[in-house]
């Protein structure tokens, strides 16, 4: 896993817990789980220095093209504006497949057990963008993909096996699960700069913005997913 920003020396464990079933990686990549859970470490350190999460990350990115992306997001997000008690702002930044996004979203988080984001504003940087609307479209569905896995949806197991047989009984994020107020910005070209990719680009700064936002709000850190697993389970939810 490549960290993006300058912390020095590091190291990348990997620390399998057992279990009495089969498991495999999440949609096969290591980014959604591993860059999210260091994303809500990256807000922990900052709050433990006593520094705001968006100048934190800013002081130690390691490129001008990964500072932009982070400040269009904080910029067009209104970052560190005034909201109500129960609500927060969360930040989220990653990089991969020579690209980097940064993702600010709102929370209301006044009932805990059914949080909703009400805000997004992502900002991405591709190189140089091919299909523009089509990036569009991946960067709503990684945020659609935090909002669930971060919040609500997640497989039960009963004696070995699923209680979702699809996902009309999965809690994926419905449309009343989705943020009113969504803006994405495709940052432009640099000369001579190539196409980089998209793929899971969009899920990892996504979950540390929605996981980070609902720490703030509530003043509690989330430490396994979804944070409201079992919550009002209904195989079959409306």
């Amino acid at each position: 896993m490549k960290t993006p920003y300058d912390f020095g020396v590091t190291t990348h464990l990997l620390n399998e817990v057992p279990l009495r079933m089969p498991t495999a990686s999440w949609r096969s990549v290591y980014s959604a789980n591993a860059r999210g859970a260091e994303e809500i470490v990256v807000d922990e350190m900052a709050k433990k220095l006593g520094k705001d999460p968006v100048e934190f990350r800013r002081a130690f990115l390691k490129s001008a093209r990964q500072r932009a992306v982070l400040d269009k997001a904080a910029e067009d997000g209104e970052w560190g504006r005034e909201l109500p008690e129960g609500f927060a702002q969360g930040v989220g930044f990653h990089e991969e497949y020579k690209s980097r996004t940064a993702c600010l979203v709102e929370i209301d988080a006044r009932d805990p057990k059914k949080p909703r984001v009400t805000k997004a504003v992502i900002a991405v940087d591709v190189g140089r963008p091919v299909n523009p609307r089509g990036l569009e479209a991946q960067m709503l569905g990684g945020l659609t993909d935090a909002i669930s896995t971060t919040l609500r949806a997640g497989l039960h197991i009963d004696e070995g096996l699923p209680l979702e047989g699809s996902y009309s009984q999965f809690h994926y994020a419905r449309q009343h699960d989705s943020p009113r107020d969504v803006r994405v910005h495709v940052l432009p070209a640099e000369d001579g700069a190539e196409p980089g990719g998209a793929g899971e680009l969009g899920v990892p700064a996504a979950v540390g913005a929605v996981a980070n936002a609902y720490a703030r709000a509530t003043g509690t850190r989330p430490r396994s997913f979804p944070v409201n697993f079992d919550v009002d389970f209904d195989p079959f939810p409306r």
